[in-house]
């Protein structure tokens, strides 16, 4: 175990506290709590692998391949089924620190500069080799601006302007507290409990998508029948360069690297998208598939949902980059995506009874072990 794992995994622990109002957690819920603070953007994944591997039961094989994928099932034998799912958010690193101690950051994936805009004025974290280190992105005072500078910033919002501010008082005290050019930076990290299950964080459905396949793999471990390979994807905010359709970089790797004939994709669905209004949080995980063309798993799944009276939406025709490497193969591929509102953004709200409809039908489908 590194040193900069530990040094997050103890800061963790003490800066970090989820105030939760259930009084009885369920394994997947459990699992979403412990993962959510852990930081894991776009290259530096590697603080959330370990915590996964670390979970992991042992006795099958657990892979990497050169993006920094986890690949987790039965050693020397082709699964029949691959579940998939992203780990990296989009987050940000140090790009410079100046004379007065503050910090400038950037970008690790091009997100649009309007959703930068919605971090300025709150509190965020470096992610040190010493630990992280807690300080609040801010903005110059707008009167002291040019007209021409704050009119720019008014129309174009993002971090051109911005310093994220640590409390020190020059470079060498940042860099005394172990500060260093290209550290992970990442909104300060808290799940908000809403009225009727719903629950808010900032990357909360993407951690919720990890625990969902993390739980699947515990449950499958004491399975006597093992027919599935669990693989948590890394670098997907990553296009690749003028594929149609839009395809993920880390998605695409993964699809070169499991050879199983059926894929299910978890992920994440934004409900608040003008062509998808009839799609909402609570009213159950999303079925996506391409092409108007349902596959022989998806069809199974919309069985066991109605068997068992679990709720469940469908997508046939949404556009995923993570989805879409997969669906290029000669392969059976559907998306089974927890819905949330206000995506990317830290008011992103997941509701506790989606994921856990989610997980029962996973559940149900790799118990039958008919693929």
């Amino acid at each position: 175990m590194d040193k900069r794992f530990i040094s997050i995994a103890f800061g963790i622990l003490v800066v970090f506290s989820v105030a939760v109002s259930y009084t009885e957690e369920s394994s997947v819920l459990k699992l979403a709590q412990t993962l959510f603070p852990i930081p894991c953007p776009t290259g530096y994944e590697e603080p959330i692998v370990k915590v996964i591997t670390g979970i992991l039961p042992s006795g099958f094989q657990i892979k990497r391949d050169n993006l920094g994928s986890l690949y987790w099932g039965p050693e020397n034998q082709g699964s029949q089924l691959a579940v998939c799912t992203p780990m990296d958010e989009a987050g940000y690193f140090v790009s410079g620190i100046n004379s007065q101690g503050y910090l400038r950051i950037d970008k690790a994936v091009n997100v649009p500069s309007l959703i930068d805009s919605y971090h300025l004025g709150h509190p965020m974290i470096v992610w040190t080799d010493k630990g992280p280190i807690e300080g609040v992105l801010a903005l110059p005072s707008l009167h002291i601006l040019t007209s021409d500078v704050r009119k720019d910033f008014q129309e174009n919002p993002g971090l051109q302007l911005a310093f994220l501010d640590v409390g020190v008082n020059s470079e060498t005290e940042a860099r005394e507290k172990g500060i260093e050019m290209l550290d992970a930076v990442t909104p300060w990290r808290e799940i908000t409990m809403l009225a009727d299950g719903k629950m808010s964080g900032h990357s909360l459905g993407l951690k919720c998508c990890m625990a969902l396949v993390l739980d699947q793999a515990n449950s499958f471990s004491v399975s006597k029948n093992p027919i599935a390979t669990f693989v948590w994807m890394a670098q997907t905010k990553f296009p690749v360069r003028r594929s149609r359709p839009r395809s993920a970089l880390g998605a695409l790797r993964v699809s070169k690297e499991v050879q199983a004939k059926n894929i299910i994709v978890v992920d994440v669905f934004p409900c608040d998208v003008e062509e998808h209004r009839n799609l909402v949080v609570g009213n159950g995980p999303v079925l996506v598939y391409s092409e108007d063309k349902i596959t022989r798993i998806g069809e199974r799944i919309q069985d066991l949902a109605r068997e068992l009276g679990l709720p469940l939406q469908v997508a046939p025709d949404y556009s995923s980059s993570v989805l879409s490497p997969f669906s290029a193969e000669e392969k059976e591929v559907i998306g089974l995506f927890l819905p949330v509102k206000f995506e990317q953004t830290p008011s992103e709200i997941v509701d506790a009874r989606d994921m856990e409809a989610l997980d029962s039908l996973l559940s149900a489908l790799l118990q039958e072990g008919r693929m």
